[in-house]
């Protein structure tokens, strides 16, 4: 008789197939991270094996019998603080969708520089677009491979006042600094250079958040073998790794965002992402307690923090005036939707359900757990923390 050999997970890609694709072509224009050469068809699911036995696209249904509370609408009025979109939605759709939701602000972290700044300026903010007052918010974005043109820094600084003066209300520093960003020389520009501390300086003084993406996840600076929890993702985006590249260490990455955090105690710095961190909770509780300027949101980050309940909710409690709503998504945004599955795991104590609304797991195989927030948190997290950050309680 044959011995048993023990179960183990595959994923399985392949260039043909269909259902995919189209997806990633679909939103290709939406997504920050999905990039448009994206238009195989691949096949992917899991696979399990013992001995010859394979199921290919294993997805077992549990037999669990749990509570199971969903949500669509969250309990209290929340501000999205990550979100992302190109001028050409709309905004009547955005407020439909936004009011479906209970979402009473969305954060487009897209504005962009110059003349596109003005462009979504005019056509979102409430006072330029006759829109209904300040239910969206822009912040505006730099382009810092120019940072050896002559003048750049009085520029950049004069392009944050001139923001400012529209209604802007923080600035968005995408991992392209430290991570793709070069100067003239084709050397990285370093998170910390010391020619745009009078960025992060006149951002305090203005009091505009700066919410700086730093670096990614640890698995995507992992070779992509066997090892990897990101393995399937990684592999639809390989692009997305950073394993035997030329990028920085990621903790170097982090301790640069660290010692500009510390160089400027009057200027908020949000970490989306959870800090960007969301594996090692315990380093962004170090964080934060460090950095008392530092604020954190929980975008693109709920598969991590509910696979890790207790340390999650321990977070939370612990840091309630500091943590941050946010989606990585745009209110009318249909594929692999956020909002429900994000309102569930803040409000409920449901077990053991899955944190997408896609076929297959696009992060890691895993289920996660909700972690039933008292009301007074709840409300920090979904709005009065924002608000704060943004100058809407004044």
């Amino acid at each position: 008789m044959k011995p048993l050999i023990p179960v183990l997970v595959c994923a399985c890609f392949a260039l043909t197939g269909c259902g995919v694709s189209n997806h990633l072509a679909r939103n290709a224009d939406r997504d920050p991270h999905v990039h448009a050469d994206n238009v195989a068809d691949p096949e992917i699911g899991t696979s399990v094996y013992v001995g010859d036995a394979e199921a290919r696209n294993y997805r077992p249904t549990p037999e669990l019998v749990v509570a199971k509370n969903p949500r669509e609408r969250s309990k209290f009025p929340n501000v999205d603080i990550h979100c992302h979109w190109k001028i050409d939605l709309d905004p009547a759709e955005m407020l439909a969708a936004m009011d479906q939701r209970n979402i009473l602000r969305a954060i487009n972290l897209s504005g962009g520089w110059g003349d596109d700044l003005d462009a979504m300026c005019a056509k979102f903010l409430g006072a330029n677009a006759g829109l209904e007052t300040e239910r969206f918010v822009v912040f505006l974005n730099l382009p810092f491979d120019r940072i050896d043109e002559p003048g750049f820094t009085d520029w950049a600084v004069n392009e944050v006042e001139r923001a400012h003066e529209m209604g802007v209300r923080g600035l968005k520093v995408f991992k392209s600094l430290g991570l793709y960003h070069r100067d003239s020389q084709g050397q990285l520009v370093k998170i910390d250079d010391r020619r745009l501390d009078p960025v992060w300086a006149k951002c305090g003084e203005l009091g505009m958040p700066v919410l700086i993406h730093t670096a990614d996840p640890l698995a995507f600076f992992k070779p992509i073998d066997e090892t990897n929890e990101r393995w399937m993702q990684l592999q639809r985006h390989p692009d997305w790794s950073f394993y035997g590249t030329d990028a920085p260490p990621r903790d170097e990455l982090l301790a640069a965002r660290s010692r500009i955090m510390e160089r400027h105690r009057g200027t908020n710095f949000i970490g989306p992402h959870v800090a960007n961190n969301a594996e090692d909770l315990q380093r962004v509780a170090a964080d934060l307690d460090r950095h008392p300027n530092l604020y954190c949101d929980i975008s693109g980050r709920v598969a991590e923090l509910g696979r890790q309940p207790y340390s999650a909710r321990s977070l939370f409690l612990k840091y309630p005036d500091r943590i941050l709503f946010g989606t990585d998504r745009d209110p009318v945004r249909t594929s692999q939707p956020r909002y429900a599955i994000y309102y569930r795991f803040l409000e409920t104590g449901d077990e053991y359900f899955d944190y997408y609304d896609h076929p297959f797991p696009p992060t890691g195989e895993w289920k996660i757990y909700g972690i039933l927030l008292p009301d007074d948190v709840l409300e920090k997290v979904y709005r009065t923390n924002a608000d704060r950050l943004l100058g809407f309680d004044e």
